[in-house]
């Protein structure tokens, strides 16, 4: 696959003026679903309820789209990404995915996925199956990018004295995490969902086809370092 154009993928406006931010939304949505999204971040029950109706039609439209490549930003929660779908149970997202099931995309039909600083808050045995489904909707030769806490790094400088005790329990312990990998471990479950070509990245990695969307230790204000970053391929043919 060639390189991507970045011009595809540029980021939602950050303005925070309110009606500017409704005015892109309604454009992008449509009224019914931007203030139905908009609603259900002040009552986030109801979105489990009438996300997947609502946002349904925007997936569905995306999916059936000639325009690509087809990025999915699976998990980005707010990370809204121009010309990709960002999808996930946060209201704030495109659409409504809950990616412990089976992912609404068929069989082949996606080019690029990127799963930033998601797949540490699932179980290891949830994240084999998501990574398994992510192997099956990815096209053969289609790329995955996974950004997640980097146990190498943080065991590393625990012992070196770089890395303090309150920053390893919070990777541990805070922000709903359930399993730190290591690196060889994050690229064996690769290996075991069926995915090929594996290779750590770094952060904002200019030979990836993805790195340049990497943006959590910018949104959060932490040591990029903390994370590791690791691509893999469907490989081609694949069945």
């Amino acid at each position: 696959m060639g390189t991507v154009d970045t011009l595809l993928f540029r980021k939602a406006p950050a303005s925070h003026d309110l009606l500017t931010k409704l005015e892109f939304y309604r454009r992008r949505y449509g009224l019914f679903h931007s203030l139905a999204r908009f609603a259900a971040t002040r009552a986030r029950f109801l979105w489990p309820i009438i996300g997947p109706m609502v946002s349904g039609p925007y997936r569905r439209r995306w999916a059936a789209s000639a325009d690509g490549p087809k990025l999915l930003n699976l998990g980005g929660g707010s990370n809204i990404i121009a010309g990709a779908l960002t999808a996930d149970v946060d209201p704030r997202a495109d659409c409504y995915v809950d990616a412990l099931r089976p992912l609404p995309f068929e069989d082949a039909s996606v080019d690029l996925i990127l799963l930033e600083e998601f797949i540490e808050h699932v179980s290891k045995e949830a994240g084999a199956r998501l990574l398994r489904e992510c192997r099956r909707v990815l096209k053969p030769g289609g790329s995955i990018r996974v950004a997640t806490p980097d146990l190498d790094w943080l065991g590393t400088g625990i012992v070196g004295g770089t890395v303090d005790c309150d920053l390893m329990n919070s990777t541990f312990y805070g922000h709903g995490h359930r399993y730190i990998y290591s690196r060889a471990e994050m690229a064996k479950t690769l290996e075991s969902a069926g995915f090929g070509a594996v290779r750590h990245s770094s952060y904002g990695d200019p030979e990836s086809a993805l790195g340049y969307l990497d943006s959590h230790a910018r949104r959060f204000a932490h040591d990029p370092l903390l994370s590791q970053y690791i691509e893999a391929k469907r490989p081609a043919g694949a069945a």
